[in-house]
Parts: structure tokens; sequence; C-alpha cells
């Protein structure tokens, strides 16, 4: 409601008075804008520019969570630089699985109160490979999904964030095969079923990795359910349940999928 003049008269509304009211409405603006610079994450690259400080090596940058997040990013190049030059990498040749896991996924201690847990279970459930098809990397799915579900576990999605971030500098095609344990019950055994759970695990991988930014057209995504198992050793068969992240070798032009 318009004030009234200060003479007191009550004969109308005073002509001046939405001014103030557009004048508040202005200054809750402005306290919002400040509020909302105030929560976000400052860009360290930014501040190094106007400070006039150059990022070194050792430099860890903060954006915010998932993808934009990444310890030295010197490292990322030269990962980056690897797998789109792998094809001077003969299929079945041994990579050294301690230096490309640590460079894949990068976490930093300080920010992460899991990173020893998480730390061994990329130790324990994840291995990088180059086939015939490319350069691999093998999620088993105790790491992602438990045993007969396609529900991921958040609690390990950010191992997914630093996949993406990797994935995003590349120009390869990228496929998502999943397979499923046929020597369990849970799995599906060798029916339909066990098609059916790992082509919701391969989607919901899609669609974790599409949602922080990377395009859809990317990727192809396959299911094999139990048909090509790793080992027929029931005390082993956990392996068989695994997600294949495969970056091909030829270019995206030559690539029919």
């Amino acid at each position: 409601m318009a004030r009234r003049r200060d003479n007191g008269s009550s004969d109308g509304p005073d002509p001046t008075g939405w001014m103030l009211t557009f004048s508040d409405m202005v200054t809750l603006l402005l306290t919002f804008f400040v509020m909302i610079i105030c929560i976000t994450s400052i860009d360290p690259r930014v501040t190094a520019e106007i400070s006039g400080e150059a990022l070194t090596e050792d430099s860890v940058l903060q954006v915010g969570p998932g993808v934009l997040s990444f310890a030295n990013p010197e490292v990322l190049a030269r990962l980056t630089e690897f797998i789109e030059n792998q094809q001077a990498i003969p299929p079945d040749a041994s990579l050294d699985q301690e230096e490309f896991k640590a460079a894949l996924f990068q976490l930093d201690p300080e920010n992460h109160p899991d990173f020893q847990r998480l730390e061994r279970e990329v130790t324990d459930s994840v291995s990088i490979l180059k086939d015939e098809r490319g350069l691999v990397i093998r999620w088993n799915h105790n790491i992602l999904f438990p045993e007969g579900t396609a529900i991921l576990r958040e609690e390990n999605a950010i191992l997914l964030d630093r996949l993406a971030l990797v994935l995003s500098t590349l120009s390869l095609p990228i496929s998502l095969d999943c397979h499923t344990n046929p020597l369990s019950d849970l799995e599906g055994g060798d029916s339909p079923v066990a098609y059916s759970l790992a082509a919701r695990r391969s989607k919901m991988v899609l669609d974790y990795l599409t949602g922080l930014g990377l395009p859809e057209s990317r990727f192809r995504i396959g299911s094999y359910g139990g048909s090509k198992p790793l080992t027929t050793d029931p005390e082993r068969g956990a392996l068989n349940s695994r997600l294949e992240v495969v970056i091909y070798t030829p270019p995206r032009s030559s690539w029919k999928g």
C-alpha cells in the first residue's frame, strides 16, 4: 500500500509512493544476488589470473561438485593424450594398473572423507585393459550396483564423476557394455531376466553420465546378460557381473555403432 503524504492529508494516495515500493524491491533483489554470489564457489583459475599467480602442477581445482572438480589438470591432459593415441598399444598389452587408476580416479583426501574406502574399491573392483575393441575400463558391478539390482550405489557415484571428466576430453566413441553373473539366481541366471538387468544397468550409467553434461550421441549401450562370463567357478562368479566402458580405437568417423 502506498504511503500517505507527510502533511497527514488523506485526500488520496501519494503519487510518489510507487517509487518507494520499487526501491524496496530493488533492494531485495540486490540482497538476493549478493547471497547467491556468497554461496557460489569461486574458480581458483580466475583468482590466479587476477592475482597474477600461475597454477602449479600440484594446484587443486575445486570449481564445484561432480565433473568440474579434478586435481592436477596436467595429469588429465596426459591421460587424454594417452587414450587418444592408444592405436600404438597392441591388444592384450599389460597396462600399469596403479598409475592408470591413480590418474583416472583422482580424489582429494581433504575433501572426500571416504577417500580410503573409495581407493580400496577402485583397487579391488576396477581394471584397465586393451583388447581388439580399444581401451576397456572394467568395473565389477559390486562397486556400482548391489547384486541383482540396477540401483546405483550413491556413495560411489563420485567415481563416475571422474570418469565423465575424462570422457568429456575425448573424441572417441564409447560403449557401455553390461554383463551379469549367470551363476547367480539374483542376477537372473541365464534367463531373459539377466539381459533385462544388464540393459537397465547400462541405461542407468548412461543416464548418469549424460546428466553430467556428456552428449548421448557419444555412447551406445550393450546388454550381454550372462552370455560372456569370465569364469565358471562359483566362488569367483561375482567377476562375471561387470560394466565395461569401451573407448574405441577407431575415430568417430569410421565407427559404425
